[in-house]
């Protein structure tokens, strides 16, 4: 099996990942290998229905350890990619990058002279500098935000991020091809029917990616064609049900200024400018969004969405 593609996509999100491997690995393929493919596509399908906690794939994690002990007298690529899948489970879905290092760190003990193995050196450096893209993402809270740039967005008008100014701006960086992005689409739906009518503006940010997934069963290539993608994106909204703005940046997705080394990655920009928050994940509690939304409209004195008081 060819790990490169694995590995480019291993900080982009879990659904490219085992989208790799499904395509990669043949069909006569060898029992940990079909064993793998039930045990992903069983977590596809849970990524889908928005279910992404420990406690939602708790039997998957499961799963994992139980084809682990199964196949624990072979040593082979088969059976370490199980536990480079694991690794990667826990590192992009479920964000514990102590947990996803110490098996990668297991991966290299327990399988040397792999594939995986040695896929897992790459992993853990990549874990470094995330680890370091993040520190470096704290230090822009309080600092006007990074511009962006729009060749599409579906409010009219909107051009740079600084038309938004006056206004709380919830950025969600997003793409078509991002299990976890769609699959925290409620939750953005969810906090876009909240601010309706308020001085808030939540906004999906993509950039053009050379192809469109959710539309059809297969991906549609729009490689070298920009606005063939950009035109989709208004069947996709549809298709989705996107209730807030889209636009496509001419920042990359993966955008070095806001610190972002994987998505769905949500910023949260004050009306002043100001980067408040960052490295949030859309899928958060909604109550955690609207506590710093909130608190945000007050302290600029803007009008907050009235609570019932419970007698």
């Amino acid at each position: 099996m060819n790990y490169r593609p694995l590995l480019a996509a291993l900080f982009l999100c879990f659904g490219t990942l085992v989208t790799s491997l499904a395509q990669e690995t043949a069909p006569a393929s060898t029992p940990p290998v079909a064993d793998l493919k039930i045990l992903v596509d069983q977590i596809q399908a849970k990524l889908r229905a928005g279910k992404s906690s420990a406690a939602d794939l708790a039997p998957e994690l499961a799963a994992f350890d139980a084809l682990l002990t199964k196949y624990a007298t072979q040593r082979t690529d088969d059976v370490a990619q199980i536990l480079f899948m694991q690794a990667t489970l826990y590192g992009q879905v479920l964000n514990d990058a102590e947990k996803m290092s110490a098996l990668l760190n297991r991966l290299k003990v327990d399988f040397p002279g792999t594939k995986p193995a040695a896929a897992a050196d790459s992993a853990l450096t990549a874990l470094d500098r995330r680890a370091k893209a993040k520190e470096a993402s704290a230090s822009l809270v309080g600092k006007p935000a990074p511009q962006l740039h729009f060749k599409w967005a579906t409010l009219a008008g909107l051009k740079t991020l600084a038309d938004l100014k006056g206004k709380v701006v919830v950025l969600d960086f997003w793409a078509t091809w991002c299990g976890p992005c769609v699959s925290s689409f409620p939750q953005v739906r969810e906090l876009t029917a909240h601010y309706k009518d308020l001085a808030v503006v939540v906004l999906g940010v993509t950039s053009i990616q050379g192809s469109i997934s959710g539309l059809q069963p297969q991906r549609i290539d729009t490689k070298g064609d920009p606005q063939k993608e950009m035109s989709l994106m208004s069947d996709y909204i549809k298709a989705k049900e996107i209730t807030w703005t889209i636009g496509f940046s001419d920042e990359e997705v993966f955008n070095p200024d806001y610190g972002i080394t994987g998505i769905p990655h949500m910023a949260i920009i004050a009306p002043d400018g100001t980067l408040r928050h960052t490295g949030l994940h859309p899928a958060m509690p909604h109550a955690e969004k609207v506590e710093k939304i909130d608190a945000l409209l007050r302290e600029f004195k803007l009008p907050v969405l009235a609570t019932a008081v419970v007698p």
